[in-house]
């Protein structure tokens, strides 16, 4: 009923993946994939921008070498929600399917057992963040991810420019 865009970087020639953590990396919305995070923040390469708040011009853009990737300690695996990115509802499904608390963090829970299950990584040690409302899904997330009788146990989260209180 939908599709799912992803880029994994996952590290070659490990032979016990149960202690090479995999950290599912997403970014808030509505509408915002994880480009932002995977190319400014957390990826193997990220897009350079000056640091000192200044304008940063136009394209072309210069990509560099990501000095503070997670990449030399965990495999990272970026994931666009359905309505971001790439990811998009499939034949007479609609959008609303997927854009409630709920149904998107459901349709996450899904694609990660399905992403464990085809890597064969159910036993690595298990990390998600978000970004902005990014964070507001990884509380939907885990209960979704750990609630069942065939849950997925989760290590541990990351919460970048956190929105939980919407009052605020």
């Amino acid at each position: 009923v939908g599709s799912i865009f992803s880029t994994s970087y996952v590290k070659n020639g490990v032979d016990d993946t149960s202690t090479r953590p995999v950290f599912f990396i997403y970014n808030g919305g509505p509408g915002s994939s994880s480009v932002w995070l995977h190319m400014g923040a957390f990826g193997p390469k990220r897009v350079a921008v000056p640091s000192d708040a200044k304008d940063d011009g136009a394209a072309p853009f210069r990509v560099v070498d990501n000095t503070s990737t997670f990449l030399d300690v965990a495999d990272l695996v970026f994931i666009d929600p359905v309505g971001t990115g790439f990811s998009k509802p499939l034949g007479e499904t609609k959008g609303e399917a997927f854009w409630g608390v709920h149904e998107d963090a459901k349709s996450l829970e899904q694609f990660i057992r399905a992403w464990l299950t085809k890597n064969s990584r159910w036993n690595s040690p298990k990390y998600i963040g978000g970004e902005s409302y990014g964070t507001t899904r990884s509380a939907a997330l885990i209960r979704e991810l750990e609630s069942r009788f065939d849950d997925v146990s989760i290590n541990g989260i990351i919460l970048i420019s956190t929105i939980l209180d919407f009052g605020l």
